[in-house]
């Protein structure tokens, strides 16, 4: 166990290994206390369209998912590709060529990183869409039961049983009607800038 200790801590796998530890930590700490949600607002989730991971020659998930999970598996994922390069390639060379052959290299790993962990983080991207995060449901058509005394071209409150769960509705009606509590009634149409 310590081999491996003092492998992640040598020179090219300690430069993954490292930022690893501390977005992991990062991470369980926003997951236990719920850091990101209040004090950044929307800031976890940001949709940038993608065009600043184009610019960069990046696959679009990174700007997708949000920037803790995407730099923790990808710092995990060059990792371990340099773990496994420094036991079986960097680790024959010696003195400068060592250098000048890990340097670029490191970069090269972080890079191929990316779009290894992008691969595994495709399936998270709908997760994490903003456009998803909430349906839209027509109610035109379906039946509802009035809840207020009664419905004016003002006010008024309808409920629609679906499934077990009561969704209740601001109701308006266009012409002047008798309508009473306990009525049933059918949604017609939306109105078009008061949102009932």
């Amino acid at each position: 166990m310590s081999a491996f200790i003092n492998a992640l801590l040598s020179y090219p796998v300690v430069v993954f290994s490292v930022p690893f530890c501390l977005f992991f930590g990062l991470m369980l700490i926003d997951l236990i206390f719920d850091l990101s949600d209040g004090s950044l607002g929307d800031a976890d989730g940001v949709d940038l369209d993608s065009g600043w991971s184009a610019k960069l020659l990046l696959p679009p998930i990174v700007s997708q998912v949000p920037l803790p999970v995407a730099l923790t598996v990808s710092s995990f994922v060059a990792m371990v590709l340099t773990y496994y390069l420094e036991q079986y390639l960097f680790s024959l060379l010696g003195g400068a060529a060592f250098y000048a052959v890990t340097v670029p290299a490191l970069f090269v790993i972080y890079y191929l990183s990316l779009h290894i962990s992008a691969f595994a983080l495709k399936p998270l991207g709908p997760v994490f869409n903003a456009k998803n995060a909430y349906a839209k449901m027509s109610y035109e058509g379906m039946r509802a039961s009035v809840r207020s005394n009664q419905i004016s071209a003002e006010h008024g409150e309808v409920v629609i049983r679906q499934d077990g769960n009561e969704i209740q509705l601001d109701a308006y009606i266009e012409e002047e009607g008798d309508i009473q509590y306990g009525d049933e009634v059918v949604i017609v149409s939306k109105h078009p800038s008061l949102d009932k």
